[in-house]
């Protein structure tokens, strides 16, 4: 899928989730699989991705390893979006038509994934992991969302 086929709304709602402490629950369908969890920023998702790994290498015993790399990454992300936003505050100082400014701010802010906690995948045995897991995927991959978590029936 284009980049320009990418669901302008959804794309819209993770700009603004990515800018703020918003969360919600959010169902999307990906790759002909239905996730459901909760939407949150891509500075959470690297936050707690970092955490889980830190604690699974060191209850293995890699002291240096998979999270070293991880937090690297974790760094990278923090400084792409430090940079997203300096961008955006520099196009508040020029004096161009409102719809310029939104294109310009659009293009220069990177949203290219989705990333939910409490992630599960909806199968014909019900919700799985039951637990959830944080998830990350293409946002151009999406082909359709919902507002709202799918919640197991009892």
């Amino acid at each position: 899928m284009a980049n320009e086929d990418m669901d302008y709304v959804l794309a819209q709602l993770v700009r603004l989730v990515n800018r703020s402490d918003l969360q919600f629950g959010i169902t999307i369908d990906a790759n002909g699989s239905t996730i459901t969890g909760t939407l949150i920023s891509n500075e959470k998702w690297f936050d707690l991705q970092a955490r889980a790994i830190k604690a699974a290498s060191k209850a293995e015993g890699d002291e240096v390893g998979l999270h070293t790399v991880f937090e690297r990454w974790q760094a990278l992300n923090s400084e792409a979006n430090a940079e997203d936003k300096r961008a955006n505050d520099a196009l508040k100082d020029l004096e161009l038509p409102d719809r310029f400014q939104t294109a310009i701010g659009e293009a220069a802010e990177r949203v290219g994934y989705i990333h939910l906690q409490g992630a599960r995948r909806v199968t014909s045995l019900g919700l799985v992991p039951s637990e959830g897991a944080l998830w990350r995927g293409r946002l151009e991959a999406v082909t359709s969302w919902s507002v709202g978590e799918l919640k197991q029936a009892d």
